[in-house]
């Protein structure tokens, strides 16, 4: 494997644990209740069905329920994520929009009023960074509500903005997935390229000045590769620190910006990391007993190999979103979710900790996984936030957990176990993580082609399930119980000498 020089925006990007917020759902602030908040003019719109915090999502006009979450409510529970240990925000849009998840914007230039306006993003933004953490919004490069003035114009027969959508004779338009609420931009049009994200006042530029310091850009594939590059040269010349993150459901190989040791003619994608979907597909099908450990092992060389450790280190590692089943629901006990939590924070790649996930709400496909948050601790599954929180603390004491390259080993041993050394270029800053999918215990010796854990270095397991062990002459002796995991990190015994000599850095 090529080895892979880490520059210092990937290090910071790779360090980050990213809570996931759907900001209509997660609280609401200045102390008021659902009825208190969805009484104000904002919510005076067509199809409105206002509902109490604690009712049903279901069988409600889709897009159009309202429970009353807004950008103050998150400020106000920065506290609860700081001790949960995330150290960044993302927010699904919170641009002007008719619907409650506002992925079809009217304008791109203001925060809804349902979530508090400019001054709400100015006062969220304030106190994250007060906290040291970052602020991801999420931009709808593809399509509009056609309620747009953009979108009315061109109807009304507007020549300059008709080609701003793609029309054809008969009237019809381009539209997201054939929902006529949502018409696509013309992105071949370079006005506007211009006003999402060319021009300094672009919405992409112009929400970095105001304070944001990243984005993540929905539905990927239907931006395009072109758009991506040009806008990532676009932007890193004015804001070289923000991180530009791509959505694909699928294997994302060829959206990178970094394609450092890949090799080849194929040129990057433009983006720094995607939303790792692939981890997420190969996760859940292996609990789940569709694919066996020789797949999961695989999945995560494939990664290895075709995002590039910069790619694959800054994408997100998820488990479930605001499009997907929660991660219980799915896998379907407290078990299999722990196991996939332990896979999450440990792969490489950033984890994303959906709201809720961390106190084990349930809920099926959307709209059912967007619950309003449970702010009562006595329907917290404490046992889950517990292990959530052990792992956060786990993955950010260890480097080689935040940002080290990958040694896939699972698929060198029998039984139903992924296994995987993670390392940095620092002589034994490094953790082997097993886990044991199997109904027996996985006892067995296993090769460590690793050169930075010498004969005799004593391995913990941080999670304190497997017993103590040691190298032996690059080897060690595995005996993980069944359906559990590991994560074994080296230990100093010595008062007066020490394995790991700087001068062994290579």
């Amino acid at each position: 494997m090529t080895k892979t020089a880490l520059d210092a925006f990937t290090r910071k990007t790779a360090s980050q644990v990213i809570y996931q917020i759907f900001p209509e759902r997660f609280a609401i602030g200045g102390g008021l209740s659902s009825a208190e908040k969805l009484a104000a003019p904002a919510y005076d719109i067509p199809e409105a069905v206002k509902r109490g915090w604690d009712e049903t999502t279901l069988n409600q006009p889709w897009g159009k329920q309202f429970y009353g979450g807004d950008l103050d409510g998150i400020a106000g529970k920065l506290d609860y994520l700081t001790d949960l240990g995330v150290t960044g925000v993302y927010l699904t849009p919170v641009f002007s929009a008719p619907s409650n998840h506002k992925y079809d914007a009217t304008d791109f230039f203001s925060i809804d009023p349902m979530f508090g306006g400019e001054a709400a993003l100015r006062r969220l933004t304030d106190a994250l960074h007060e906290r040291s953490m970052s602020l991801t919004l999420d931009a709808v490069l593809n399509h509009v509500s056609d309620h747009h003035p953009w979108f009315l114009a061109a109807k009304a027969g507007d020549a300059d903005k008709r080609d701003w959508f793609t029309f054809r004779e008969d009237g019809s338009y381009l539209c997201w997935q054939d929902y006529g609420l949502m018409p696509e931009l013309n992105l071949s049009n370079p006005a506007v390229r211009d006003v999402l994200y060319r021009n300094p006042h672009s919405l992409v530029q112009h929400w970095l000045a105001q304070g944001i310091d990243n984005w993540r850009f929905d539905v990927a594939q239907d931006v395009g590769i072109p758009v991506a590059q040009e806008m990532a040269e676009i932007v890193a010349a004015r804001f070289p620190d923000a991180s530009l993150l791509g959505e694909l459901n699928g294997f994302s190989a060829s959206w990178f910006a970094n394609r450092d040791e890949i090799g080849g003619d194929e040129v990057g994608g433009g983006f720094h990391g995607m939303m790792n979907y692939w981890y997420r597909t190969a996760t859940l099908a292996w609990l789940a007993g569709e694919i066996d450990a020789v797949q999961m092992n695989r999945a995560l060389s494939d990664a290895r190999t075709g995002y590039g450790l910069k790619g694959l280190l800054c994408s997100w590692n998820m488990l479930s979103s605001h499009d997907t089943p929660r991660l219980i629901t799915t896998v379907g006990s407290i078990e299999k979710a722990r196991l996939a939590l332990l896979m999450q924070m440990t792969m490489p790649g950033v984890p994303l900790v959906y709201y809720g996930e961390e106190i084990g709400m349930e809920g099926g496909a959307d709209p059912d996984c967007r619950r309003p948050m449970r702010w009562n601790e006595a329907e917290w599954n404490q046992q889950q936030r517990a292990w959530v929180k052990q792992l956060i603390a786990i993955r950010q004491a260890n480097p080689a957990l935040q940002y080290g390259d990958v040694i896939v080993l699972g698929d060198r041993i029998a039984g139903n176990a992924l296994i995987f050394l993670r390392h940095t270029d620092v002589p034994g800053e490094a953790a082997l993580v097993v886990v044991n999918l199997s109904d027996k215990p996985l006892k067995a010796k296993l090769l460590l082609p690793y050169s930075h854990w010498y004969d005799g270095v004593p391995l913990r397991d941080a999670l304190h399930v497997a017993p103590d062990t040691k190298v032996e002459a690059a080897s060690v002796w595995l005996d993980i119980p069944a359906g559990s995991g590991a994560i074994y990190q080296a230990t100093e015994p010595y008062k007066n000498y020490t394995f790991f000599k700087p001068r062994n850095r290579g």
